[in-house]
């Protein structure tokens, strides 16, 4: 039992960096048989790891018709970042106070690779990198995991989005600002700066993606 678990666990953890990165995209169907047969794994894990995935939110199951990975509207999409705004708030309000010189130092770095990357699955990570270096300082465990949940969740838009507007580069003066204004100790300018982030990001996601339904 534990053999299956382990295996279930290793073929959710491949699907959804799968879906994540792109090799396989919303509305695409997922085949039991063939997953199995890639994993050399029986099909018992292989329904587990799909259950886990189903309950994370990637793939949704219809009768008849199995699995297939689950496609994200503009209107769910504007209601996982006023959520993930109003955890931003909350976890910088408690984290800027507490960065140290290796915050800014981190950052710092985060931001000089960004700059020389046109490469969007190394960007994402960088971004993922950003932001958990920000959150973490907060000291809120289950607050800070929920906003990791969140932001990986919706990496396939991120990287649709800096792919197509962005011409695979992250503009980088607004992580910059946000720098400057923590080491001004400019506590409340910081999280208002990021709240604003937040809405011309939502609106973008939202605009590609509304553009990306109107081209299938």
């Amino acid at each position: 039992m534990k053999k299956e678990s382990t295996t279930s666990n290793k073929i959710a953890d491949s699907l959804r960096e799968a879906i994540n990165y792109g090799r396989l995209n919303p509305s695409d169907k997922i085949i039991e048989r063939e997953i199995a047969e890639r994993y050399q794994a029986s099909h018992i894990p292989v329904r587990e790891a799909l259950r886990i995935l189903e309950g994370e939110g990637f793939v949704v199951h219809r009768k008849f018709a199995g699995y297939t990975v689950r496609e994200v509207n503009p209107e769910e999409m504007i209601e996982l970042y006023n959520i993930m705004r109003f955890i931003s708030v909350q976890l910088l309000s408690r984290a800027i106070p507490r960065y140290t010189e290796i915050t800014y130092y981190q950052l710092k770095a985060i931001t000089t690779e960004m700059e020389k990357t046109k490469d969007a699955e190394k960007n994402i990570d960088l971004l993922m990198q950003f932001a958990e270096t920000i959150f973490f300082p907060a000291g809120l465990t289950f607050t800070f995991n929920l906003s990791k949940q969140i932001l990986r969740r919706n990496i396939p838009v991120l990287q649709g989005v800096i792919r197509v507007v962005a011409n695979g580069t992250i503009p980088v003066e607004g992580f910059k600002r946000f720098i400057e204004l923590c080491q001004n100790h400019e506590v409340d300018a910081a999280v208002k700066y990021t709240t604003d982030q937040f809405d011309l990001v939502t609106k973008t996601f939202v605009a590609y993606m509304s553009e990306s339904k109107k081209k299938v």
